[in-house]
């Protein structure tokens, strides 16, 4: 069907296929370059196809490159050719020995030992076949792959040479240890323990055995606790200080008429100790110290023997860290004979007695070292390494406790009061004496023998020494006395006034001036003196015995038996008054009771007749007279004659 138009309709243009409106400038200047770099692109492609596909065919029957054999290229060389250069550059190492480092133990391996040798081939073979992927055909261009030798290992050889060297390989750790030998430092630095693992190194003797610079053999190592360098810190800050330079003490000694020398103010900085392991030592303060002077006449320069350093000085691990131990008691042992002769024994004032005179003995100072302080600086001091190394050494005085001008005000003049027990001094007896002898009483001071001498039981010795004692004091006119009585009546021990050595012995000095004991003992007495300066008169009067009771009588027929004769057991009392001028100062009574001792009768006893009804025995025959025959059996009988006056 045709559509009719009518002839007023307006024309429509009509689109026609393959025609339409030109490009722009732009759009073909982009399609030019697009096109530009795919022309490129597919010509660069070409060109690499192409080249890779040379060196493809260039490198068939060749070693793959970059191949290096024991530090040799060999990649890219013609097999053959690989070959015989290997040949010239190892071969003349095939006989020459292998060095071997397992961890810290290095040796030699002597390769015909153990039957090695080198399969070259097998070597280049290592190299494998020439890679087809491009990249890797690029890379190996700049980079080298080391190929390890192909070797040759008949029998089990180097696997035995190799459990050898493990017996000295493998080791257990070693902890750092630092010690001194007289003024020398040793030390062990820590050392890792390690074990050879025998198969891996089996693997790599045979792969490198031909390298320059030997074979480095797996180990499998176990790590120490102690560090190397802390080891290092302590040699370097504290061992090596300590035993390589001098330490000066400077000590002083005490001036001819007995005072101190003469000391300085000084303010300096004393070094301080080690630090703990890590720290850095810290800054010592200012301070002041009195030290004698260097120059002066007293000053006296005490050396510490380094050779003797390792026994003040030790290194202890406390876990993971080794510390410096400083001894104090080994370095005071060190020291003290050292400063002996600076220091001084204190000596109370005392007295010298001859005949009726007494003599006074001056008191001295004394003094020791300060050790406390001297102790403490000590570590310091010993491991500076910036001073000079003087520390000196302070003491502590001791007065005595009875100076010489106390003794002096003592009024020591005279004994006033002695008395002499006739029983020799034992053992015992003589050393109560030597505690006794000298002792001072002051003025209204008290006495106690227990305490100044102890007591001492069953000693007839010792008794005569606390019998003498109390007496000397009951003559004195001492006041408040203590004694106890022996209970044993004796000729050599005054009756009412003896004294037992077990019991404690007393008395106060009431005087206004000191006393002093003065004891003494021979093979055959005792004598005690009290001296000082007579105030008191004594009067002594004993009383007549009482309480008489008789002894008895025993008759002992034993053997050893020793007769006495016993005495009666009384009480007796003894009054004594002390008089200061005229006036009765005290009276005291003092007794004792003794008791009864036995008379003892020795008799032998005489044997009993077992047989009442026995006849006596016969009496023995008359010798004969002169004239009478005698016989004599088996003998004629025959006469004397008599002689006139016979």
């Amino acid at each position: 069907m045709v559509e009719s138009h009518d002839d007023d309709t307006p024309a429509r243009p009509v689109a026609i296929e393959g025609a339409g409106p030109h490009p722009a400038a732009s759009d073909r200047h982009r399609y030019r370059v697009r096109s530009r770099w795919i022309y490129t692109g597919v010509g660069l492609f070409m060109a690499l196809a192409v080249l890779y596909g040379f060196d493809l065919v260039h490198s068939i029957g060749r070693v793959p490159r970059g191949t290096e054999v024991a530090g040799i290229q060999v990649g890219g060389m013609r097999t053959a050719d690989a070959e015989r250069r290997l040949i010239a550059e190892l071969g003349p190492r095939v006989d020459d020995e292998v060095d071997l480092r397992a961890g810290a133990v290095s040796t030699t391996l002597d390769p015909d030992s153990v039957g090695l040798s080198v399969d070259w081939q097998g070597t280049l073979d290592r190299g494998g076949e020439q890679p087809l992927n491009p990249l890797k055909r690029l890379i190996s261009v700049v980079w080298s792959t080391e190929v390890g030798i192909a070797s040759v290992i008949p029998d089990a050889r180097l696997t035995d040479f190799l459990e050898r060297l493990a017996l000295q390989a493998d080791f257990e750790p070693r902890e750092g240890a630092i010690w001194f030998d007289r003024d020398q430092v040793r030390s062990a630095i820590p050392l890792d323990g390690q074990r050879l693992q025998i198969e891996n190194s089996r693997d790599a003797v045979l792969e490198h055995w031909l390298d320059d610079d030997g074979v480095d053999l797996p180990v499998d190592y176990t790590p120490t606790e102690t560090d190397a360098e802390q080891v290092r810190a302590l040699i370097r800050d504290v061992a090596e200080p300590a035993a390589s330079r001098d330490l000066t003490l400077l000590a002083s000694r005490m001036r001819d008429d007995g005072t101190e020398p003469a000391t300085t103010t000084v303010t300096t900085r004393l070094p301080a100790p080690p630090p703990a392991p890590g720290r850095e030592r810290p800054e010592p303060a200012e301070r002041e110290i009195e030290m004698v002077d260097p120059d002066d006449p007293g000053a006296v320069p005490v050396l510490f023997p380094r050779d003797r350093i390792g026994e003040y000085l030790s290194f202890v691990r406390e876990g993971d860290v080794l510390e410096p131990r400083f001894d104090a008691d080994a370095a005071k042992g060190i020291l003290d004979p050292l400063l002996e002769e600076t220091e001084q024994v204190g000596r109370d004032a005392s007295f010298e007695f001859s005949g009726s005179s007494a003599t006074i003995v001056p008191a001295v100072q004394g003094r020791t070292v300060e050790w406390g302080p001297l102790l403490g600086r000590l570590p310091g001091q010993l491991t500076d390494v910036d001073g000079p190394r003087v520390l000196p050494v302070g003491y502590v005085g001791r007065d005595p406790e009875l100076t010489t001008a106390e003794a002096e005000r003592a009024g020591i003049r005279e004994p006033v009061g002695q008395f002499t027990v006739a029983v020799g001094a034992s053992g015992q007896a003589q050393s109560m004496i030597a505690s006794l002898a000298g002792h001072f009483i002051p003025a209204g001071g008290s006495f106690s023998m227990a305490e100044v001498a102890g007591t001492v039981s069953g000693d007839v010795s010792a008794d005569a020494v606390a019998t003498a004692l109390f007496n000397a004091a009951f003559d004195s006119g001492a006041q408040d006395l203590v004694r106890s009585s022996r209970g044993v009546d004796g000729d050599a021990f005054p009756a009412g006034r003896d004294a037992t050595a077990s019991a404690d012995v007393g008395f106060r000095n009431a005087q206004d001036t000191g006393l002093v004991i003065d004891a003494s003992g021979s093979g055959n007495s005792v004598t005690v003196r009290l001296w000082g300066t007579p105030e008191y008169t004594v009067r002594v009067s004993t009383a007549p015995r009482t309480d008489i009771r008789r002894a008895q009588t025993r008759v002992v027929s034993t053997a050893g038996c020793t007769p006495s004769p016993g005495a009666d057991g009384y009480t007796a009392r003894v009054t004594r008054v002390v008089l200061r001028g005229g006036d009765t100062v005290s009276t005291d009574t003092v007794s004792s009771s003794y008791a009864p001792r036995d008379r003892i009768v020795c008799r032998a006893e005489t044997p009993e007749d077992d047989d009442p009804t026995s006849s006596p025995p016969p009496p023995p025959p008359a010798l004969p007279g002169p004239g009478d025959p005698i016989r004599i059996p088996g003998l004629p009988e025959f006469r004397i004659p008599g002689v006139p006056g016979n």
